[in-house]
Order: structure tokens, then sequence, then C-alpha cells
């Protein structure tokens, strides 16, 4: 009752056009480059880019990370989840964020898209895959620093990991924070992780 209250005296707009009726409208949704450049290993058994990051959906994951744009997060992952890349009898695992950030935010965006794939895929969720040691931003860093700032940021807590993993995470650069969140996987155990993320910038 109160979301439809909410719907009616602010509509949602599109993040793009600002058109009334939707966070993401088709037209902008199918401006949207796929993804078709190199990706990288990372240990991963399946990788899966969906889209470069670039115009509308830099500025919604943009709006995401640092306008608490919580709703359009979730507007991400269902068209995250739209995308043809193999599920299965998996479990979606996001990759946590920094705890400092997550507190500024209010949430952690990674989780928000793994709550709406998850939803929308009818796949269970976990969050087993816990982060033990704070890291400084990656933007600013170059590629060895990257992997040196998340080396063993990340544990699997709970037993095994299932047989199954979809890793979920919105952007990625150089692939050092999925590594890092692949390699405490393994540790706790062999299983196949399927790495499926939202965007990438392009060469």
């Amino acid at each position: 009752m109160w979301e439809r209250l909410w719907q009616l005296l602010f509509p949602d707009q599109c993040h793009g056009c600002g058109r009334f009726g939707t966070l993401l409208c088709r037209a902008c949704v199918g401006q949207l480059v796929p993804y078709v450049d190199d990706i990288p290993v990372c240990g991963a058994t399946n990788f899966t880019i969906a889209f470069v990051y670039a115009g509308v959906l830099r500025s919604a994951i943009l709006a995401v990370k640092y306008a608490r744009q919580r709703r359009l997060g979730s507007a991400l992952g269902l068209l995250l989840a739209a995308q043809p890349w193999v599920s299965g009898d998996a479990v979606i695992v996001p990759i946590p964020g920094s705890s400092q950030r997550i507190t500024q935010r209010g949430y952690d965006q990674a989780v928000v898209l793994a709550q709406a794939v998850a939803t929308a895929r009818h796949l269970p969720l976990s969050q087993q895959l816990v982060r033990i040691r704070q890291t400084t931003a990656q933007a600013q860093l170059n590629r060895n620093q990257r992997y040196q700032n998340v080396a063993g940021a990340f544990m699997w807590q709970g037993g095994n990991p299932p047989a199954r993993i979809i890793l979920i995470d919105d952007i990625c650069t150089t692939g050092a924070t999925i590594a890092a969140a692949i390699a405490a996987i393994h540790e706790a155990g062999p299983c196949a992780v399927h790495v499926v993320v939202l965007a990438r910038g392009v060469k």
C-alpha cells in the first residue's frame, strides 16, 4: 500500500531520459552497448560481462554508488538478470564492499544487485563471502597496486561453499577484487564459480 501511494505521489522517472513510469526505460536500455572486449580469467570457471561502462549505464551505476539511488540498483540487477547467461542450479553470491563505504551509503550496491538477480532467477542468495580486511578505494591505484590492495581481503564463512556459485559485482576493471574473492572461495573448498558483472570499460 505504501509503495503504491509513494508511486502516486512520486512516480518513477527514467534515469536516462526522465520519462515517467520506470527507472530505466526501454529506449535507454536499448542504447546500452553489449561488452565484447577482453575478459579477465581471475580463476573463474566462466566469466560474463553484460555491458560497456559508458553513457546512461555509467551514470546509473555512479548514482547507485554515490547518490544513494538504491531502487535504481535493483533495476540494474533486474537488467543483469535478464541477460542470456546460464545460471543452472547455483547460488548467487555478491562480492561484499567496504564496511566504511556501506555505512556511508546505507547499503552494499553489489548486494542490491545480487538480491534482484536472485529474485528474478529464482535462485538462493548467500552472503557467506565476507570482507575481513578493509581496503583503500581502487580507483586511483594501478594494476599491481589493486591486486596488492585486495589480497587476502575476503573469506568464506560457514563451511564448504556450494558446488556452483554465481559471483555478482557491478564493475570489473582489472579483475583484482574478483580474483581475490574467488581465491577466498576456493580456499574454503572446490567449486565452480561463474562471475557475472554488470559493466566494464573498454580499452
